[in-house]
């Protein structure tokens, strides 16, 4: 493979007294930290145990939900009819649904984001696949598909079951795809109140009436599990998205959450390396007419670093072994492969720019005589 180092004149500017990331710690049980937009890891403490998510298992519940308005199989104002089951369910938190009623889906989105009723969870989960069992299988068949490798959904409200689990990292995962995929609904996990059957209640994330930029997620808690919270915040259009679980107390959860969201935005910032199809550098194709050919990116490149590690950013352009010309515009060509120190390399797919035409016999010839001669020296 052949490497091409190239310079970003951005990171001139951005020059830090390299040192490493402040360490910080937390008394959850499990926790873990993640970039809104990358997805990169900045905080992990046994991100990959499995632990009963509680009410954090309502994320999914609201996730088939938003799939299905965006998909336009359902609408805000469609209605459900509320079942004896789900009329009959008091125990953990309530929207106060009443049997043989219907509730509009969006007053029902309401009552599992901001009251977390585990009644208005089972009203959809009946009215969307005929029963919660069936509803707890679509769930888990989504998580799949997003990427969530250690998670399975038995019910829709996240009352105890040993075959409900999942990681907070994957909750994490969850929370990211929520978000990014249907920001036209997430607006409703900032609300801090709602009133169904003449009774108001208050969103239970304690961080949304604190001035850290949270807008979301979702608090959980079990007695076998401790507190738990998937929160979100934004800050200077910057997203950290934290998922814990086991603490003691939600006075521990609030303060053990807020600690770590603060944290992740001190130590670490988002670089814009390129946007989709800049032109990354050039390099030299074998039996090209040209020296050098122009390479560009297939997507828009945002990395996630520690501030105080951006100055010892490198990038390399490699290309693919065996690569010649001919290539058309839009041939993978390489990769773009970017070094943090103490960091995992993170590597970005790049493509010719234009058509890379071969040079004429005569010339390959004499860069074959060339390239032999130089062979017998070597």
């Amino acid at each position: 493979m052949k490497k091409y180092l190239i310079h970003i004149a951005v990171f001139l500017l951005m020059l830090t007294p390299a040192s490493h990331a402040a360490y910080i710690d937390t008394d959850a049980e499990v926790a873990v930290v993640i970039d809104g937009h990358t997805g990169k890891v900045l905080f992990s403490k046994d991100k990959d145990k499995k632990t009963y998510p509680a009410s954090m298992t309502k994320i999914m519940t609201t996730l088939i939900i938003f799939e299905k308005l965006a998909n336009e199989t359902l609408s805000l104002d469609d209605k459900f009819l509320v079942s004896e089951k789900a009329w009959r369910e008091r125990e953990g938190s309530s929207m106060f649904v009443e049997v043989d009623k219907e509730i509009r889906v969006e007053d029902l989105l309401r009552g599992i984001i901001v009251q977390s009723g585990n009644d208005a969870c089972i009203v959809v989960a009946e009215n969307i696949a005929g029963t919660e069992e069936s509803f707890a299988k679509m769930m888990t068949q989504k998580a799949k598909e997003i990427g969530m490798k250690n998670t399975n959904f038995t019910n829709s409200t996240g009352m105890y079951d040993k075959d409900n689990y999942s990681t907070v990292y994957d909750i994490a995962l969850l929370s990211m795809h929520l978000i990014n995929e249907y920001p036209q609904y997430y607006h409703l996990f900032a609300e801090t109140e709602f009133e169904w059957s003449g009774i108001k209640q208050n969103n239970r994330n304690s961080l949304l009436y604190k001035n850290m930029g949270v807008d979301g997620l979702k608090t959980g808690h079990l007695s076998k599990s401790g507190y738990g919270l998937a929160a979100s915040a934004v800050d200077q259009n910057r997203r950290v998205i934290s998922v814990v679980n086991g603490f003691e107390s939600t006075q521990k959860r609030t303060q053990g959450s807020s600690r770590l969201i603060t944290w992740a935005f001190r130590e670490f910032t988002n670089l814009k390396l390129f946007e989709k199809e800049d032109i990354v550098g050039q390099v030299e194709i074998s039996g090209a007419s040209s020296k050098e050919s122009d390479v560009s990116t297939g997507e828009e490149i945002i990395i996630t670093v520690p501030k105080s590690k951006r100055d010892g950013l490198t990038t390399n352009i490699v290309v693919d072994d065996n690569i010649s010309a001919p290539l058309n515009a839009g041939d993978k060509v390489g990769y773009l492969e970017i070094s943090v120190p103490g960091e995992e390399n993170q590597t970005y797919e790049l493509y010719a720019t234009n058509e890379i035409d071969r040079s004429n016999i005569f010339v390959r010839f004499f860069n074959y005589l060339i390239n032999f001669i130089l062979s017998l020296f070597n």
